[in-house]
């Protein structure tokens, strides 16, 4: 009898299980190909702000043309943020001068980017729904 329940599940469960959302992001205005693109998606504002807990998940890439298409698949439905770096000396962080403005370039999700703060998550964020694609258009901030 139990044998049965189980063989019933599992296509609920494998399609559970595909019923995810992506996310692609469109990064552009790199001032060099040098280095490289890091793209971390957050689902909180604590991982976010660095305050707390790690991100979602990163990616790393190449910089070709100026330009980079970050893709996240997979992705549980739910609120989520951007943040890009150009890792301009590959040193895995963001570089700053002496008084803490960044020296290498910088993006968020919705481009919510406060002159003299960081960026915040809900300014940034996002909802992904299952079998949903969120496109993003993320422009780096150059100082």
């Amino acid at each position: 009898m139990c044998i049965k329940w189980i063989i019933a599940l599992v296509p609920f469960l494998s399609f559970s299980a595909s019923a995810q959302g992506r996310v692609e992001a469109e990064i552009t205005n790199f001032e060099s190909n040098k280095g490289t693109c890091r793209a971390c998606l957050f689902n909180n504002a604590a991982s976010f702000t660095g305050e707390g807990g790690e991100p979602y998940r990163c990616v790393q890439l190449p910089v070709i043309g100026k330009r980079v298409q970050a893709v996240f698949d997979n992705v549980p439905s739910g609120t989520y943020a951007l943040f890009v770096l150009h890792d301009v000396n590959n040193n895995k962080k963001m570089d700053k001068n002496f008084v803490g403005i960044p020296k290498e370039g910088y993006g968020a999700s919705r481009n919510k980017l406060p002159f003299a703060a960081a960026p915040s998550f809900n300014e940034n964020s996002f909802a992904v729904q299952n079998n949903g694609t969120i496109r993003l258009s993320v422009r780096l901030r150059n100082l």
